[in-house]
């Protein structure tokens, strides 16, 4: 029965883990968006075009980015 115990305390711990790295990227691509958004509009101005959101801000394009990327870099 420990055994079981020890092992599902795992699972749910490395779930937990995944959702909190998720997160992490999100709000920190969010925030790279943002900065990036302040010293080069172009780039965030190509992305809005690229993905027909014109009204999506520079905070919610990177937030989207860190996202996507967030399971990317998990995927090796």
């Amino acid at each position: 029965m420990d055994k079981i115990l020890i092992a599902l305390i795992g699972v749910i711990g490395t779930a937990i883990m995944f959702l909190i790295g998720l997160l992490a990227t999100t709000v920190f691509g969010g925030l790279a968006g943002w900065a990036v958004g302040m010293f080069f509009p172009a780039v965030i101005d190509t992305l809005r075009e690229f993905a027909s959101q014109p009204d999506l801000t520079n905070f919610q394009v990177g937030a989207v980015l860190g996202f996507v990327c967030g399971f990317l870099g998990r995927s090796k």
